[in-house]
């Protein structure tokens, strides 16, 4: 989609001109994508985002923009930002079309389990048990096992409210206004081939067009809550009450302990291991193990 063609939203004023394939936000490092800067801080790590195709930031900060970059400005970059985002999602094809949803004939779903009727697909041999269930925009890979009470494509937690203006910059923020307003998760789930999502686990939608993504082989024990958009390796072996928040992006090969809790949109790399209980707020890097104390081993 070319930057020009949403021009005619009110809140948005297109500078230069740009294509792109998607929304995120910044950091993002796969595909063509259209982020937001609110404010200087920002703009430091939209040069580190390298999948940015186009900004939309304040006039004041557009100079500072690389002249690469597709350029809007707006008074406010992440209302009109979001303003976009549900736009695209309610009047047009441009996250998804939804189809008829289809279960491979050697797949075995249990009767109490729910499949919604549209945009699921699920493939050959895979396994879904007693009260999973698996809503729209969810692909299921061949041999894979989803086990009783898990939860996947679930709307996941986005919410612009009061509570947002912590710890922000008078620039960066807007009035929110006095309750807490949803963002539509407009994408979708990839569950690779012979993945095994144990009870009770959650696998939410991602936010934008690109999938929440579990990599072929990865095994994913009981009361795992994957939020939405995190990206997930090959390989993996994750232990039970796990958190991954939003956005975060796990390598191959990646062990992550129990009740560890991995932050929004910090980097695994392949052959990590972080054990039990430790809270992750950086990078790791590969072949790097993570105490609970935060302690950094190099793994032989």
């Amino acid at each position: 989609m070319k930057l020009s063609a949403v021009a005619k939203r009110p809140t948005l004023r297109v500078v230069r001109d740009a294509d792109f394939d998607d929304l995120a936000l910044l950091g993002a490092s796969d595909g063509r994508v259209l982020v937001y800067a609110g404010d200087a801080r920002s703009l430091e790590r939209l040069a580190r985002t390298t999948a940015a195709a186009a900004v939309v930031t304040t006039a004041e900060l557009a100079d500072e923009v690389p002249p690469s970059l597709g350029l809007a400005t707006a008074d406010h970059p992440e209302a009109a930002f979001y303003d976009l985002h549900r736009w695209l999602h309610s009047s047009s094809d441009f996250y998804w079309r939804d189809f008829p949803s289809t279960i491979d004939p050697s797949a075995r779903v249990h009767e109490r389990a729910f499949i919604a009727p549209r945009s699921v697909r699920i493939g050959a041999r895979a396994v879904v048990e007693p009260n999973a269930t698996v809503l729209e925009r969810v692909t299921i890979g061949d041999d894979a096992i989803v086990r009783a009470g898990a939860v996947l494509g679930s709307e996941g937690f986005e919410f612009k409210g009061p509570a947002m203006r912590q710890g922000r910059t008078a620039r960066a923020q807007w009035d929110y206004g006095p309750t807490n307003v949803a963002v539509p998760h407009a994408g979708s789930v990839e569950i690779g081939a012979r993945v095994e999502i144990q009870a009770n686990s959650t696998v939410d939608r991602s936010l934008f067009r690109l999938a929440t993504r579990i990599g072929d082989d990865t095994k994913i024990d009981n009361l795992v809550h994957v939020a939405h958009s995190v990206r997930i390796g090959a390989r993996c072996l994750i232990a039970a009450g796990a958190t991954l928040a939003g956005s975060a992006v796990i390598g191959d090969e990646v062990w992550i302990g129990p009740h560890a809790v991995i932050s929004s949109g910090v980097r695994l790399g392949n052959g990590a291991a972080i054990v039990i209980g430790a809270t992750i707020t950086k990078d790791v890097a590969p072949g790097e193990r993570v105490a609970s104390d935060l302690h950094v081993y190099r793994l032989p």
